[in-house]
């Protein structure tokens, strides 16, 4: 058999393609560093899934191109012919077994939710996911039994009230992940004031989502405090970011489908069961700019730990003037401004509680014990702007740690918009020895849910006359 000059050179590409994609590994400090899997020790879950793909296509380009004239068209009729039977299989096999809870939300309006009326419990494991970690990762938390139920709104409350003291609206921190409905900070602020609260938040929601399930639902409730929690680590986004939430792609509603396909899931478990722990324990070159993490607080026996992302501290390092000018600022500034309008015509008054990030709390604890250029190397992994010389990143960048709370906080003055910081409660605790966030997640233990909901309790009984807050609890 004599292949042409067109199947050589196609076949020579495909081979070499296939070795540089096996030959180029990952950087598996930023993996680590962000806490995500790696196969076989050197290369991310996306470049593993490419090489499986890629030698996939592979084989099949080598079945039909090592092949000429007849027995050539007759192997690409039979790869068609599969490819055709296959994927529609496939795709109502998937739709078949995905049950009415598959995504967990029920996407029928901008203000989305969960099923109603729904009961769930889970075990959360304060650990890193990969296997792949820091060389010697303290332990977290620990196991967490997690148990919750929806209302007949398909939101996170105990209680079946017409009207409502206070209407809370948030994203997960809101509505408390990771921890059980008891512990919410929410219905501890409840149980501490006397007050009925009815929790609108939800997990993934932004300051878009906010004023959408502010008119939907908060408002009907007839609350005399509208709590907006905003979170520093996600929520400060472009009006472009929501016209693409308002209006998904389909690319966009395609990725949000197959991400909740049990056919994908099934198949991504199986490449992190069967290549994750295989060499998780080998040694990773530039390891050593992640000594400094998890920051332990207080220091000594025990100490509790805090691990973050780089973009954390890059978000930190955005200094007061620059983020004041920020579209990311801008817009979610515009969504409260409304939230405020609505809230003040329907005679309510608008509260905004600012949840900062687990760095923003934790760094100022340890600012004796960070090395300047361990932190400057580990806030540059994968980002693209230059930074200054570390000794000098260090200092603008514990300067700036409170710039964007600063800056929300100074416009809610402003607006005359009262205005929660719950940083310094929180850095208290931490302090003290408490541990306020998840040592490998991002949310608050139950632990930092008491805080601040003692943080919030306090803030309300200092602004309204303790007769008032009698008065409102009945």
């Amino acid at each position: 058999m004599k292949l042409i000059r067109r199947q050589k050179i196609w076949l020579a590409v495909v081979i070499l393609v296939n070795l540089a994609l096996w030959l180029i590994p990952s950087d598996i400090v930023e993996q680590i560093a962000r806490d995500r899997h790696t196969m076989l020790g050197r290369y991310s879950r996306q470049h593993f899934t490419w090489i499986i793909g890629v030698a996939v296509v592979s084989l099949i380009s080598f079945y039909v191109d090592w092949s000429t004239g007849e027995r050539y068209k007759r192997r690409w009729f039979q790869v068609m012919a599969t490819l055709l039977f296959l994927i529609p299989v496939l795709g109502a096999i998937d739709f078949a077994v995905r049950g009415p809870e598959a995504g967990h939300y029920v996407h029928d309006a901008l203000a989305y939710h969960r099923p109603v009326n729904a009961e769930f419990e889970i075990t959360f494991e304060d650990k890193p996911e990969a296997l792949r970690t820091y060389p010697e990762a303290p332990p977290g938390y620990g196991s967490v039994n997690c148990t919750g139920r929806t209302d007949k709104r398909g939101f996170r409350n105990q209680t079946d009230l017409t009207e409502y003291d206070i209407v809370v609206l948030g994203d997960s921190f809101a509505e408390g992940s990771k921890v059980s409905d008891e512990h919410a900070w929410t219905v501890r602020l409840a149980e501490k004031s006397g007050l009925t609260v009815y929790n609108l938040g939800m997990s993934g929601y932004d300051p878009l989502h906010y004023l959408a399930s502010l008119q939907r639902y908060g408002l009907a409730l007839k609350p005399r405090y509208v709590l907006c929690m905003l979170y520093e680590g996600n929520d400060f986004r472009s009006a472009k970011s929501d016209r693409k939430r308002k209006s998904p792609s389909v690319s966009k509603r395609l990725k949000r489908y197959l991400k909740q396909s049990p056919i994908v899931s099934t198949a991504d478990d199986f490449l992190i069961r069967t290549f994750g722990p295989i060499n998780c324990a080998g040694p990773v070159k530039g390891i050593e700019i992640l000594d400094w993490l998890p920051l332990a607080i207080p220091a000594g026996p025990e100490a509790k730990y805090y691990a973050f992302a780089p973009k954390q501290l890059r978000d930190l390092y955005q200094s007061k003037e620059d983020f004041s000018r920020d579209r990311h600022w801008l817009n979610p500034r515009r969504l409260l401004a409304d939230m405020d309008k609505l809230c003040r015509q329907a005679g309510r008054r608008l509260i905004v509680v600012y949840a900062p990030t687990k760095t923003h709390v934790t760094l100022p604890i340890v600012t004796d014990r960070l090395p300047a250029e361990s932190v400057r190397a580990f806030t540059a992994i994968s980002y693209k702007k230059d930074l200054p010389e570390p000794t000098t990143f260090l200092a603008s960048l514990l300067q700036r740690i409170d710039a964007k709370e600063s800056v929300v906080g100074d416009w809610c003055q402003r607006e005359s918009i009262p205005f929660i910081r719950l940083a310094k409660a929180l850095r208290n605790a931490a302090t003290d020895g408490t541990q306020v966030y998840y040592t490998y997640d991002q949310h608050w233990t139950p632990q930092g849910h008491e805080v601040v909901a003692e943080a919030i309790h306090e803030f309300l009984a200092d602004m309204v006359p303790t007769d008032e807050l009698t008065a409102a609890g009945h």
